[in-house]
């Protein structure tokens, strides 16, 4: 595995392979989300059933367009981002189905502040798929030498750099409903 700069892992994406990168509370790992292959992978890395979707996170709302209507998001939402929130929001039409709620439509979204995702997301020009870098079920991974020894030979790339200062995952929010799912 290497491990290195954000601008290296842009590429890597772009190339639809899957990469490991820090987030505000744990290691994450990430694609392409219009790759299904890559998407895939990860679900495959994770033990974890592709029908189950996958969050996106995004440097900004603009890199959200062709996936949901940026003008339903509400006021709510908007002030929680950049920031720890994951909005459940009404998808446009033509998402991937494996981002999606099956029965709800709705996909899973949050605009983050952390240094890294965002440089990555600027870098790639859109939004990347986020998730935690661990067996589905399993302990999240806070520090980058563990992430290494789990996942050396299912990853290709390590992005350099540190966690966040949140103790959890990010809280998600049904933005329909306001219910917080965790």
């Amino acid at each position: 595995m290497i491990v290195g700069s954000p601008e290296n892992a842009v590429e890597l994406l772009s190339a639809g392979h899957v990469i490991g990168y820090p987030t505000e509370a744990v290691f994450g790992l990430g694609c392409d989300p219009w790759n299904k292959k890559a998407v895939t992978k990860i679900a495959n890395i994770k033990k974890r059933h592709i029908g189950k979707p996958f969050l996106l996170v995004a440097s900004n709302i603009n890199q959200l367009t062709n996936l949901i209507d940026t003008d339903i998001v509400t006021e709510k939402a908007k002030l929680s981002w950049p920031g720890h929130t994951t909005w459940l929001i009404p998808s446009k039409k033509n998402v991937p189905v494996w981002l999606l709620d099956e029965e709800t439509k709705l996909i899973g979204i949050r605009v983050s502040d952390h240094p890294v995702i965002k440089r990555i997301c600027n870098g790639f020009n859109g939004p990347i798929i986020s998730t935690s870098a661990n067996l589905s079920g399993e302990v999240n991974i806070k520090d980058q030498h563990i992430f290494i020894s789990k996942f050396e030979n299912k990853v290709d790339y390590l992005v350099e750099g540190n966690i966040g200062n949140h103790d959890n995952p990010s809280v998600i929010i049904n933005m329909e409903t306001n219910e917080n799912i965790r």
